[in-house]
């Protein structure tokens, strides 16, 4: 009666190990397929974001047919000014049309730098160009720089920060 008793605490641990193993494997393999679905399921829901409108500045201070380098506050937290904040050129075309670019590059987010001389960005990580309308022209980058969407209220101009990758 002894070795039955033996044999059936010996058993019970065997099941309990392979439950553990089988939980261990399990989230293992959830931590990695999670992070897998939410990026791809990650420009269904941007898409259904609502505008978040920022203001850049005063309409009246970018010159028309001028780029001018301005920043954008994501945050209203006077204390996160400077790290909630994002790069960007603006470019008014004319008087009612403004182009706003996001200065990280296409390629691997690096900041871009206008050159007035030239009238391209550069890219300093991997020589990537852009011409004014922000099409890539040499080097690596796949795609044009991102454009915030616009708007101007009340001579503000202001920039849909959803209107743009998360780390553009």
């Amino acid at each position: 009666m002894r070795q039955k008793t033996v044999e059936a605490q010996f058993l019970h641990r065997r099941q309990a190990l392979r439950w553990i193993v089988g939980g261990i494997g399990l989230a293992s393999v959830g931590s990695v397929l999670a992070p897998a679905v939410a990026s791809l399921l990650s420009p269904v829901y941007r898409h259904r974001r609502l505008p978040d409108w920022r203001a850049v500045g005063p309409i009246d201070e970018f010159a028309v047919g001028g780029m001018h380098k301005a920043v954008v506050n994501l945050d209203d937290d006077p204390r996160l000014r400077t790290v909630a904040a994002r790069g960007v050129y603006v470019w008014r075309r004319q008087d009612g049309e403004v182009v706003v670019y996001s200065r990280a590059c296409t390629d691997l987010g690096c900041p871009v730098r206008w050159d007035p001389g030239s009238e391209w960005f550069f890219c300093p990580c991997h020589g990537g160009i852009f011409d004014k309308e922000g099409r890539p022209v040499a080097g690596p980058p796949p795609r044009p720089l991102y454009r915030y969407h616009t708007r101007i209220r009340d001579g503000l101009l202001q920039v849909d920060v959803h209107s743009v990758p998360p780390m553009a």
